[in-house]
Parts: structure tokens; sequence; C-alpha cells
């Protein structure tokens, strides 16, 4: 039997069933689909070796000092995120006396929960690899970015730190320039994410800290199935290096039983001769 309800009657139960609607967790099929490339371990060592090859060109290419710059520039933003995955708005957001740090020998990254989205504050050890990278750029390369004084670690027009869209749209171009992979910011996260568990398969503590999740089963819910691949590498590989193991101590045991019977047979010998060995 078929009920027929008015309009807005139809309307009330389209919203209250959007309510109860179980949400569902984890990465949308084509945020899946763009961290794949990163199974393979040449694509993976190809961009977490950026910064530096960008630096590396920068300093031996001849070009416009402001192109040089920008490209500098551009090392220090995938350095930074790549060893602290942080959001877009934050990275654009940074300057050099309230978010760069130096404490004792160390250099840290700081950001206020009041900055950031789940209002968590961010206080990361920057790598020494990173911290040489962004010396180098705001040293050599970052006034030839500035117009009028600044603190912004990326300035723009005006003293103001460079817009988001713009810094967004270098980085893919970038990336894809050097990599040929096409990539957002946002992706900086997910593929971080990603090369972690790969290598730590089961850390999501470590990861839920790093990219800023208020709980763990975020962070279970966008990379289990990210991860799935290398989970089962690594205990496929467990099981057989415990097989190894396991054929090497049985082979020891053999070789070591041999040896021993053997040793009693020359000891018989030498006692009664050889007639009396069995």
């Amino acid at each position: 039997m078929r009920l027929k309800v008015d309009e807005p009657t139809l309307e009330r139960f389209k919203k209250i069933a959007s309510r109860l609607a179980v949400q569902r967790g984890g990465m949308t099929a084509k945020n899946r689909d763009r961290p794949r490339p990163f199974d393979d371990a040449e694509t993976v060592a190809a961009c977490l070796g950026l910064p530096q090859r960008i630096r590396r060109e920068v300093e031996t290419k001849k070009r416009n000092p402001r192109s040089n710059a920008v490209l500098a520039q551009m090392a220090a933003a995938i350095a930074l995120l790549q060893a602290a995955p942080i959001r877009l708005k934050n990275l654009t957001g940074l300057n050099l006396t309230d978010n760069l740090i130096a404490r004792a020998k160390s250099f840290y990254l700081v950001i206020g929960e009041h900055e950031t989205k789940n209002r968590e504050p961010i206080d990361f050890e920057l790598p020494a690899e990173t911290v040489a990278i962004l010396s180098w750029y705001v040293r050599e390369y970052r006034p030839f970015l500035l117009k009028e004084p600044s603190d912004a670690l990326f300035p723009g027009e005006g003293g103001r730190a460079k817009p988001s869209g713009t810094l967004s749209m270098q980085l893919s171009w970038t990336v894809f320039r050097y990599t040929g992979l096409r990539f957002n910011t946002h992706l900086f996260r997910h593929t971080g994410g990603k090369i972690f568990l790969d290598a730590r398969p089961g850390h999501y503590e470590v990861a839920r800290r790093v990219l800023g999740h208020r709980s763990t089963a975020t962070t279970t819910s966008l990379y289990t199935g990210a991860e799935t691949r290398t989970a089962g590498l690594h205990f496929a590989s467990i099981i057989a290096e415990r097989r190894r193991a396991l054929e090497h101590q049985r082979s020891s045991k053999k070789v070591s039983s041999a040896l021993a019977l053997q040793a009693y047979r020359q000891y018989i010998t030498a006692l009664f001769g050889k007639n009396k060995v069995s």
C-alpha cells in the first residue's frame, strides 16, 4: 500500500532521515585513489627528495633572482609540510617571530590552539634537514620576495602573507613539474600519514598526534584501507622471517647431532679399535 503525503510533510521526513543516516568514515574514493602512486617506493623517494632537488637546481641554474626565490620558497614549504603536515591555512599564516621558535639548540614549529582547526596547539621540533632548508630560503632568497617589511614566512603584497590560493597553486604546480603527480596541498597530509603508516603499520596514535585528529578513531577510519596492503606485506614478511629462523634452528640441531655422533664414533674407535664401532 502506498501513502501519499503533502510536500511540506515529505520534506520534514527527508530532514529527519538525513539526521538519522549513518555517516561513512574514511577518505572519499577520490582521495583514496590519489595516494595510490605512493605504493611505489620510487615515487615516495622522488617526493621526499624534492626539497633537496629544488635546492640543487636553484643553486646551480642561472635564472631571474625572483624566479629562483619562488622556487626556494616552494622547497621550504614542501620540506615543512613533509616534516609537519599542517593545514594550508596554518601554513600560509606562518610568521618568523611567533611560529618558528629557537629553543636551546633546537628549532620548533609552534601554532597556538586558537589558530588550529581542532583547537589543539602544535609544537613540533623540526628535524635538522628541514631547518637547513628553511634557513637557506629565509637567509638567501626570501629577501627577493619582500616589497615591504614583513614577518610572514611566505610574504605577499602589502607586507601580508601570500594568499592561500596562490601558495596552494604554486605548490601543486611545483610537485607536478618535478614528479608528474597531480597534487593538492591537503594531500601532503594524506600522503604523509600513508608513508608513515606504511613504514609503521598500526601506529595510529603517532599519526593522530601529528595530523591533529581529535580521536584515534578518525585516523583509523582514514587510513585502515590505505595501509592494508603494507600491513599484509609486513605480516607475510614476519611469517617468512619466523619460518627461516625455525628452519635454521632445526638445521643447526641436525648438524650438531651429526657432529656429536661423529665425535662419539671417533672416541670409541680410539678406545677399542675399528671393529668395536657399530
